[in-house]
């Protein structure tokens, strides 16, 4: 049975894999550790992040007719790096490409008129509801740039990382690595309560204290609530043209089973009239056979 939204707002924290939720835990300057954390999780100390300073998440186009983008989040780090950080629901037909968008305009904004070609490493997170085609489904998939033939890397300052929750245990005591357990908090952060294992370890307090309904402000609940309705409704779109879909489909297929048994009917020298009301054809349908 699907969450209504007044059911979500009785919870206890927010559900982070909405457009509002995962913005404020992972976007807003208060809640900085919660990104912090989650970006020294992914690297495992081969890089340590200690600061993230939070960056203008809309770039303009350089004319007119150009593309805006918004990302969901986007910083720089002590460490000199660009990092994009997207939420993704659904995999839609043109996702992998406007992925590679956001991040060649992470590159290009750092070009300087009449300046060298030089710029900071952009790495784009891309945490995804779904396991992410073509590619095999794994908890993470690292994209970079690479010679075909012998797999040698080209660059290592443009990469995309996805990573998919579907591949998160929904197990608490089964997720083993630090990054496996902030991920199954962001899958499953609405269903979750002080009395739940991954709050009494105190290990993630501020992931809670970016989550905890009760903690925001009324506006913050409006928003949140609007976020919701709108993730809902689009939902039921989506529902809704998948039925209308298929009943089409149906009905396109019934007709062609009609027709095929008109043309039968004609070859067998049958009169119009009888055609037409065996089959429920009109008159320009059968005599267009």
């Amino acid at each position: 049975m699907n969450t209504t939204v007044d059911e979500l707002l009785g919870k206890t924290f927010i559900r982070l894999r909405s457009d509002y939720g995962f913005k404020r835990a992972f976007a807003s300057p208060q809640h900085a550790e919660v990104l912090k954390r989650f970006l020294n999780a992914l690297f495992e100390g081969k890089m340590v992040v200690t600061e993230v300073t939070f960056q203008d998440k809309e770039v303009l186009p350089p004319d007119a007719n150009g593309k805006r983008i918004v990302y969901d989040a986007y910083c720089t780090t002590d460490t000199g790096y660009h990092f994009v950080v997207e939420m993704q629901r659904k995999q839609s037909e043109l996702f992998g490409k406007r992925m590679v968008f956001y991040i060649s305009s992470c590159v290009f904004r750092q070009g300087e008129s009449g300046g060298s070609y030089k710029f900071e490493p952009v790495y784009l997170i891309v945490i995804t509801d779904f396991d992410m085609k073509p590619f095999e489904p794994r908890l993470v998939n690292e994209i970079v740039l690479m010679e075909r033939n012998t797999n040698v890397v080209f660059t290592e300052d443009f990469k995309i990382f996805f990573l998919s929750l579907s591949q998160v245990s929904d197990d608490w005591d089964r997720c083993e690595t630090e990054l496996e357990k902030r991920l199954y908090l962001i899958k499953n952060m609405e269903k979750l309560d002080k009395e739940s294992k991954p709050y009494k370890t105190g290990d993630y307090d501020e992931m809670f204290e970016a989550s905890e309904i009760a903690s925001m402000a009324a506006e913050d609940i409006v928003a949140y609530r609007n976020s919701i309705m709108l993730e809902m409704e689009h939902q039921s779109e989506l529902e809704f043209a998948k039925v209308e879909g298929r009943e089409e489909g149906r009905e396109e297929g019934r007709i062609e089973e009609r027709m095929e048994v008109a043309k039968k009917m004609k070859k067998s020298k049958m009169p119009l009239g009888d055609i037409m009301l065996f089959t429920g054809l009109t008159k320009e349908q059968v005599l267009s056979l």
